[in-house]
């Protein structure tokens, strides 16, 4: 009986490790195909995506007519600038000058008069 409970063993061990083998492989299988797939699609559906857009924007920057409306959306948006500069900006930072150097010139005649 005792080589029978031994053959008995080795069966279970084997059809473990077959077990195993075949989580294993169906794992690994699973990877497999999903990085196929992955690649399949980048290949097939996001390349293609990817070039188009790069020729659409390359024939846009090669044409003339877009660079004259870039500088003329440019032009406007500085002048808006440079008067919102002059108006707004300007007279704040001249406060905050005239701020600065009246403490500057009362801290100078102090230092001269303790001299």
């Amino acid at each position: 009986m005792r080589p029978l409970h031994g053959s008995l063993l080795l069966v279970l061990l084997l059809a473990t490790t077959n077990v195993h083998a075949d989580w294993w492989d169906g794992f690994t299988d699973k990877i497999s195909g999903g990085l196929t797939d992955a690649a399949d699609w980048f290949k097939e559906t996001a390349s293609p995506a990817i070039r188009g857009k790069f020729n659409e924007y390359k024939e846009k920057l090669q044409d003339p007519e877009t660079h004259k409306n870039i500088r003329e959306w440019i032009s406007e948006k500085y002048d808006v600038a440079a008067e919102f500069t002059k108006e707004e900006i300007v007279p704040e930072l001249k406060k905050v000058y005239e701020a600065a150097t009246a403490d500057e010139s009362t801290t100078s005649s102090r230092v001269e008069v303790d001299k």
